[in-house]
């Protein structure tokens, strides 16, 4: 089913920029010395994409080490990834198909808005860093969860929900479009996360959603 949406939201990392396995370094900082593996980090990872950072190294160090994660090894923790994620932002690149689909989203008058789970003043140092600001209506981070933030903005711009669309490459993605009874396409970057309930559509890029954009 092909249909020209009103508005569409898109996660950034893994959807809009390339920036997964940076991500990874990141996490690997963030418990360095720790004696954690690497591929179980990078499957929990996988398990927790679509949460922020501050969700997600307390539940990867109690998945790792069985035990509650102490409010000293998260405050280091936290530090170490955010100064890596920090330093890597000049080493990100689009996805293949972003540029192609934030152009034709433009050209197409369609708007489109960020709904991540990056920290606020995070993504909107890389959105700027990256000249993307232009395209965006909206550029939302946490705090504030993925379904909320969608809530807000279907009011905010008096939107039907069912003629929206989210792209997302995380289950937690899927399940916040399912929350407001969104169509949901999944970008899969090769780890198959998705569920087919309430799935429109599954690509490897945004690119793959321009004929949405020009129905």
């Amino acid at each position: 089913m092909i249909f020209r949406p009103q508005f569409v939201f898109l996660d950034f990392d893994g959807v809009i920029m390339d920036s997964m396995t940076l991500k990874l370094e990141s996490y690997c900082n963030a418990f360095a010395g720790m004696g954690f593996d690497r591929d179980a980090i990078r499957k929990l990872q996988l398990a927790s994409a679509g949460l922020s950072r501050f969700k997600t190294i307390p539940l990867m160090y109690e998945a790792l080490s069985g035990e509650s994660m102490p409010e000293d090894v998260y405050a280091l923790c936290l530090a170490r990834f955010s100064e890596h994620d920090e330093a890597s932002r000049g080493k990100m690149v689009l996805k293949r198909g972003a540029e192609e689909f934030l152009a034709a989203a433009r050209e197409c008058e369609i708007p489109l808005a960020i709904v991540t789970g990056t920290p606020q003043e995070v993504i909107d140092r890389t959105v700027d860093h990256f000249g993307l600001r232009p395209f965006f209506a909206r550029v939302c981070g946490s705090p504030g969860s993925k379904a909320q933030h969608l809530e807000r903005l279907v009011e905010e711009f008096s939107l039907r929900p069912d003629r929206c669309l989210f792209a997302g490459d995380a289950v937690k993605d899927q399940e916040a479009a399912a929350a407001l009874g969104m169509p949901f396409a999944g970008v899969n970057n090769g780890d198959d996360p998705f569920r087919p309930e309430g799935l429109l559509l599954e690509i490897k890029g945004l690119d793959a959603l321009i004929p949405f954009l020009r129905a």
